[in-house]
């Protein structure tokens, strides 16, 4: 069961109370302390860096901590790492940091966050290019399976010259954000031994509706004998974000650059 979380904002208006609340306080950047961070970089070298790797972007056998939930969610409502110390007590980090410490590595690992974002701190995005092409094109052809769905000499042809680099690499990790034409999720539907085809435009547990190609909006509801499938374009980008690591995003991005 989802419940929905109330802003502060809404709560006071539902006790009719209002409040002009400034962007900043819905919000607020991350504070960090300097000497802290420098304390927790420390840290993180001694005890986090041999398997999450010395720039924090993960490595074979750990994840990146730069797109971590927890490292985000402990940065976001400066938690100062009350959440991560309990979290590292356990296997496999087995990790016992006072409230110092915690909050030492925690502002290491904010700032190592601040240090990435395109908006407020840094507003060119560096070293986009930094990784390997070769090592790029074995991970397309290869593990990353991008071969399945897209060639340099089809959908990919140009797209160094129709796209920057920082634009491209949004694309592939993200592609269903931003702007330009997205390709619709599309669902089939078997009811009375026919199937019914098209763009998906409502889905939950009792209806289905969906466009087919003459355009018509058609509604089902979702009762036995009836099979509903979705097929997700974008579903191979969704289960690399899983995958990838840092050298894996930076060769890539290398790769796509160098085609023509």
């Amino acid at each position: 069961m989802r419940f929905r979380l109330f802003a502060r904002s809404e709560l006071l208006l539902a006790l009719g109370l209002s409040i002009a609340t400034p962007a900043l306080a819905q919000f607020p950047r991350s504070i960090i302390d300097p000497a802290a961070a420098e304390r927790g970089k420390t840290l993180y070298e001694q005890q986090c860096a041999r398997c999450h790797g010395d720039d924090v972007r993960g490595t074979q056998t750990a994840p990146d901590l730069i797109r971590s939930l927890r490292v985000l969610h402990d940065r976001r409502e400066n938690l100062k790492g009350k959440e991560l110390a309990p979290y590292l007590k356990d296997a496999p980090h087995k990790l016992e940091l006072d409230a110092k410490q915690a909050a030492d590595l925690s502002n290491f690992l904010s700032l190592s966050v601040n240090k990435i974002l395109r908006s407020g701190y840094d507003a060119e995005p560096k070293n986009l290019l930094s990784g390997d092409a070769k090592a790029g094109e074995a991970y397309f052809n290869g593990a990353g399976g991008c071969n399945k769905c897209h060639s340099p000499s089809g959908d990919l042809a140009g797209i160094s010259k129709r796209l920057s680099v920082a634009s491209l690499q949004q694309r592939f990790l993200f592609p269903n954000t931003g702007f330009g034409s997205k390709r619709k999720t599309q669902v089939e539907v078997v009811i009375g031994g026919k199937t019914i085809t098209g763009d998906l435009v409502h889905i939950d547990d009792f209806t289905v509706s969906l466009k087919d190609k003459d355009g018509r909006v058609q509604s089902f509801n979702r009762i036995a004998g009836v099979k509903v499938k979705t097929i997700d374009p974008y579903a191979g980008h969704v289960e690399l974000l899983n995958r990838y690591t840092d050298a894996d995003i930076h060769n890539l991005t290398a790769y796509l650059v160098t085609i023509p």
